[in-house]
């Protein structure tokens, strides 16, 4: 109980302080709603047992009461019922703002963690906790609905307390009338109305734990529906799907996780069934005893009709407070696990050191990088990707690089980008380590076209600008150099066309011409440095001719870093690294590498030069 407890209350002050971060009005709004909400049933139960009393000893009075009961009841539930509409729009507004912030989170932490499956697997309970299993509104709400519940408790104790006062009885009254009267038994049957529910303390946590149980389970079927629904959804995959007719398989994956999202629901919920048919047996029979006691004591004289009635409203209000609070508890409990999942996904702290220099800015291009003995091995990895890597990456020059898949090429240009940074050794920018230098800084000298480069569904010119403040003339330049001007200049909206069929005007476009606008992209950045991965995967041999006709003027003053597969492009750089299992075995230009015959690079020119 103690770890539950340092667990529940730190862990409720971490939520309640998000929450406060996002939207301050929710909290107080929420428990000011909790205090009238509480109040409004005992301005019914008090009143009608007055109203009640004056009708039985003829009635004076019983109007004044009847508009007083009215005019509360009134006050009370508009001003309830603004007070809900507010909090609910203020935390609906909070639950909109936790999801935006794990998108933030998402767009600004370290790639390198980002990759790994453990935090895919963070992020997937975080989005789980905070959106189907719990909200913020539903936190927030649950602690003024305990408030209120504490709030009846003391309205009720308060009200029964008139239990406790003995009458004056007459000297031969009976034995069962003096116990009756005897305040110990009032006392007696009060605790027992709270008893039932604090005993069922055991019952809700054990329920709390089945209900985590059912949520762990429940994460990974989701993460698994969610992975056949996205490749069931994506028209781009519905060629594949149609010509090698995986419709069967992905139906049998599906029956298989349904079949067993039921299983474990039938099982799951037959034991949640179970626990709460037992609490409410528990509580209805406690109750009971307690309307018997002031029912005997209204059958013996000692009290007034019109207490009957706020005495059984009292008690009544009393055990279903302490009952609702307890329940409340376990949920709340609940929630604030699942809204953890969630905060510690932000909190996760970032891994890369991130320095604070700021950098030269030249208009020469000046900027020299080298790598210094580096060597890096993905996480969770034995295996070294790249290992003894020292070379310069002379400014204003191109550079290309080659080798066979898994040689290490990409984490080369990876490290460069500093989306990881090496195991060992280091890789400087004009002689200083790139992690002293302010990491948004360095990665402004970036220009880069990875292999599996994205385009966005945005409009087109917001893809190339990757912004929506962006210069027309200057997109179209790029657009030109890419070899992608005339092909937009036949779009209908041209610069505003939207791309892809997400939207209900999308354009779909080739593989190509995505390909030409992620090298206007790369191009509209005007960076100094400028890396391209594959550039021409997707184009045609026309398309790839006029991309290297045009590639010195494209890159001219710049230093650019060149990765391809086809050997052809290495004729236009002036230096070539060869790479092969992780390491640079060969360094040169095209004619001094094509000269040393026995070499890497030799054999990867003649495979291709069989074919052309």
């Amino acid at each position: 109980m103690k770890t539950l407890k340092n667990g529940f209350f730190q862990d409720c002050r971490q939520l309640i302080a998000l929450v406060q971060h996002r939207r301050p009005a929710t909290l107080p709004t929420a428990l000011l709603t909790a205090v009238l909400e509480s109040a409004f049933p005992f301005v019914n139960i008090i009143f009608g047992a007055l109203i009640l009393d004056r009708l039985l000893i003829g009635g004076e009075g019983v109007m004044a009461l009847v508009w007083w009961m009215i005019g509360l009841d009134f006050a009370l539930g508009c001003s309830s019922r603004v007070l809900r509409w507010l909090c609910r729009a203020e935390a609906l507004t909070a639950d909109e703002l936790a999801l935006g912030a794990m998108t933030e989170k998402c767009m600004t932490m370290d790639y390198q963690q980002l990759e790994t499956q453990e935090t895919m697997d963070k992020k997937a309970r975080a989005e789980d906790g905070c959106t189907s299993r719990g909200s913020f509104f539903e936190f927030v709400w649950g602690l003024s609905e305990l408030l209120g519940h504490g709030l009846t408790v003391l309205y009720a104790l308060i009200t029964v307390s008139r239990l406790f006062v003995s009458s004056s009885l007459p000297a031969d009254a009976n034995v069962w009338v003096q116990a009756l009267n005897s305040p110990w038994l009032a006392l007696a049957a009060v605790v027992l109305a709270l008893a039932a529910p604090l005993g069922c303390v055991p019952l809700t946590k054990w329920a709390n734990r089945v209900n985590l149980e059912w949520y762990n389970i429940n994460v990974d079927g989701n993460r698994r529906w969610g992975t056949i629904s996205r490749i069931v959804e994506d028209y781009r995959q519905g060629k594949d799907q149609r010509t090698y007719r995986i419709s069967d398989m992905l139906v049998d994956k599906y029956k298989r996780v349904v079949d067993a999202f039921c299983e474990h629901a039938k099982t799951f919920g037959l034991r949640t069934q179970a626990i709460q048919s037992l609490v409410a047996v528990v509580n209805l029979t406690t109750v009971l005893i307690a309307y018997l006691f002031v029912g005997l004591k209204a059958m013996a004289g000692l009290i007034t009709v019109g207490m009957v009635s706020m005495q059984v409203g009292a008690i009544t209000a009393l055990a279903g407070a302490v009952r609702e609070a307890v329940a409340l508890m376990g949920r709340l409990d609940l929630q604030r696990k699942y809204l953890k999942e969630y905060a510690d996904f932000l909190a996760i702290p970032s891994e890369k050191y991130n320095g604070t220099l700021p950098v030269e800015k030249r208009d020469d291009g000046d900027y020299e990088l080298e790598f210094r003995n580096v060597g890096f091995r993905y996480p969770n990895q034995e295996q070294w990707s790249l290992r003894h890597i020292s070379c310069r990456l002379p400014k204003g020059q191109k550079l290309a690089i080659v080798g066979p898949n898994g040689a290490g090429k990409t984490t080369f240009i990876k490290l460069l980008c500093r989306l990881y940074d090496p195991t060992e050794g280091e890789i400087l920018l004009n002689g200083i380590d790139i992690r002293k230098y302010d990491y948004g800084e360095y990665l402004s000298l970036l220009s880069v076209v990875f292999q599996d480069f994205k385009l966005f569904s945005m409009k087109l010119g917001e893809n190339v600008a990757a912004s929506m403040d962006y210069n027309p003339q200057q997109v179209w330049a790029c657009l030109e150099k890419a070899g992608m001007k005339e092909r937009t200049e036949k779009m209908e909206d041209g610069l505003e066309t939207d791309l892809y069929q997400q939207k209900e005007d999308g354009v779909e476009i080739s593989g190509g011409e995505a390909q030409k606008l992620a090298i206007a992209r790369a191009l509209y950045k005007d960076a100094p440095i400028i890396i391209l991965d594959e550039p021409t995967a997707a184009l045609d041999p026309v398309s790839e001719y006029e991309i290297y006709s045009r590639f010195g003027q494209m890159v001219e003053g710049k230093t650019s870093v060149y990765i391809s597969h086809r050997m052809s492009s290495c004729r236009f750089c002036n230096l070539i690294f060869v790479f092969d299992a992780g390491a640079i075995i060969q360094t040169g230009t095209h004619e001094e590498l094509l000269n040393q015959k026995e070499g890497l690079y030799a054999q990867l020119w003649q495979a291709q030069a069989q074919y052309y």
